[in-house]
């Protein structure tokens, strides 16, 4: 339930907070006076996309913030918790959102920093919102079978619902089900595509088979080997040098173990100093640290010594081996040109060869397991198709009776409305698409004698909103959504049936939190919590102002809704009437029966 939303900065709004209480709560005013805006900053709080313009002009930013109530709604707790946001014991959550004029805003939830994704997350079921625009999507039947599979698939799982098929993919079943044939309807464009692609020109796949036979032969004639580029250019940088290497490892050789021009060699030096050290060790003792030190370089000139003279003998000049090492490297070159920048992107590409031509080789025979996979797949999608569509007409059955009964409770009682689900005339897997194969669309009778017609071709204004009343009525009965929000559902509506919506806003503020912009005192007077807005300018500027009106107030508001800008006493006494009728229209609905007040 949501308790309290406090506005700053956002469109006409500088700073408003309202308190809300269970029941009915109702929002008038003068058109333009920005009821609507209060919506919109509460669909924002819920995680409503909001573009920066809603900032108050002259301002930085606007701040909205939200206290829902979330005892007895566990879905939403957990969603929280999941999202690691703590939920007290009273069960509040404040919703703190910022929208920036520029750059990025900020959203915290009981303070804690969450994206808008988040939000959304925890806000999504808190509340229904109902605008007027949403008159129009019953204009276009694409979306009745959205409304019916929602309503459909929160009936099935309410009632417990057993359909074999239903059962076997869990959840919300027909909605899972709807899944399904999506699923299967994907897999089965995939493998029709991939056929399509077999069945080719011959022609062409023989001359695509030719080129990738070739390419795979030529590279394996090149026998690559991973590195094997770096270890050419290195072998070629020896050979390259041969001659200056082989002549600094006979003098390095030298120097070490030889000697040259009757200079002594290092070995010879490190022999006179260990006997110099050896001297010294058999007067001080500590002198031997030395020799231990001397005989290891000792060791290690000696093993120089012979790595230098095997070296030396085996650097020499080979102009064969430097010329095939040359041509190697351009051979390499040639096919990087062709095949990749480095010998493992041209192994691969003979991988990614291979694969295609043992594909295309074997195309007949992926052909006719392709046709086998899809035939087995086809008879699944029409099963899945079948058994949804008799999912759907199980729930269009329920919900055209629910709607005419509601429809009727608004003052229609001769109006008809049915639910078609029509399936193709030819029932084959090729007719089945993401959303199964059947055409839904609402029809309607207003009066007795006229035939079922499409909503778009027939209906009128004030017909439309008791409708789109109906169905929100019936789903909210089994979609659990604790708070209905509705922004001048009663538009077109008047006289006897406006005081039938009264009557049904004030049934369903019985067991769920109602939040309602109206224009009809109707309705204004069956409120439980009323709040008047008003559109005043302050110096140069408009802005909105909210009063929650006392009994006093709610007289005043609803006679000017009755009789316009001029109150007068019989507006008055009008007002008075019409909230003293609703009150007791009201105790008679909390004793359950309503009888007793037929006529008034």
């Amino acid at each position: 339930m949501l308790v309290e939303i406090a506005i700053e900065q956002f469109a006409l709004i500088d700073r408003v907070r309202l308190q809300f209480g269970p029941g009915l709560n109702v929002l008038t005013g003068e058109t333009g006076a920005g009821k609507s805006i209060i919506l919109d900053a509460l669909a924002a709080s819920l995680g409503g996309r909001t573009p920066a313009d809603v900032v108050r002009a002259g301002e930085e930013r606007a701040v909205i913030e939200a206290v829902l109530d979330l005892s007895g709604q566990p879905d939403r707790v957990r969603a929280a918790l999941d999202l690691g946001i703590d939920i007290a014991e009273d069960g509040l959550l404040v919703i703190h959102r910022e929208v920036a004029r520029q750059g990025r805003g900020r959203i915290l939830l009981n303070g804690r920093s969450v994206t808008g994704a988040m939000l959304r997350q925890v806000g999504e079921g808190a509340a229904d919102l109902h605008g007027q625009h949403e008159h129009q999507s019953l204009l276009q039947p694409h979306r009745h079978l959205e409304l019916l599979d929602q309503y459909g698939g929160m009936l099935l799982r309410s009632q417990g619902h057993a359909l074999e098929v239903l059962d076997r993919y869990g959840g919300d079943p027909l909605l899972a089900l709807r899944e399904r044939v999506a699923e299967v309807h994907a897999r089965l464009q995939a493998l029709r595509a991939e056929r399509a692609s077999l069945a080719g020109d011959a022609r062409e796949r023989a001359r695509r088979l030719d080129l990738l036979h070739y390419q795979k032969e030529e590279l394996d004639r090149a026998r690559l080997r991973p590195g094997e580029e770096e270890e050419v250019e290195a072998e070629l940088r020896v050979l390259a040098a041969a001659g200056r290497l082989r002549a600094a490892a006979e003098e390095a050789y030298a120097l070490l173990y030889e000697g040259t021009r009757g200079q002594e060699s290092a070995a010879d030096l490190l022999g006179r100093v260990l006997g110099l050290v050896d001297e010294m060790a058999r007067t001080d003792p500590a002198a031997g640290a030395a020799r231990e030190l001397l005989e290891a370089a000792s060791v290690h000139v000696r093993e120089a010594s012979r790595f230098l003279a095997d070296y030396r003998e085996r650097v020499e000049d080979d102009p064969a081996r430097q010329a095939a090492l040359e041509r190697r490297l351009e051979e390499l070159a040639a096919l990087r040109r062709k095949y990749g920048n480095t010998v493992e992107e041209m192994l691969r590409y003979r991988e990614e060869v291979a694969a295609e031509i043992e594909r295309l080789g074997a195309a007949e025979a992926r052909a006719a397991r392709l046709d086998q996979e899809i035939a087995a797949l086809g008879r699944e999608a029409e099963e899945l198709a079948s058994r949804l569509s008799e999912a759907r007409r199980e729930a269009a059955a329920a919900l055209s009776a629910q709607v005419a009964r509601e429809v009727a409770d608004l003052g229609m009682p001769h109006a008809r409305f049915e639910v078609a689900v029509e399936p193709p005339a030819r029932r084959s897997w090729e007719e089945v698409g993401p959303r199964g194969w059947d055409r839904v669309e609402f029809l309607f009778s207003p009066n007795p004698g006229e035939p079922l017609r499409p909503l778009a071709k027939i209906v009128s204004g004030g017909e439309m909103s008791r409708i789109m009343l109906a169905l929100k009525v019936i789903l909210a009965r089994v979609d659990g959504v604790p708070t209905l929000v509705f922004d001048e559902v009663d538009t077109g509506l008047s006289g006897r049936t406006a005081q039938a919506v009264a009557e049904k806003l004030a049934r369903i503020a019985q067991s769920r939190q109602v939040l309602c912009v109206t224009h009809l005192p109707q309705v204004a007077a069956m409120a439980d919590v009323h709040f008047a807005i008003r559109k005043e300018t302050d110096g140069d500027r408009t802005v909105t102002r909210v009063e929650r009106l006392d009994e006093e107030g709610r007289v005043q508001e609803i006679a000017r809704m009755i009789g316009g800008a001029e109150v007068t006493r019989l507006t008055l006494e009008n007002a008075r009437e019409l909230i003293r009728s609703a009150a007791a229209w009201r105790q008679a609905l909390g004793r359950g029966n309503t009888s007793d007040l037929a006529g008034r």
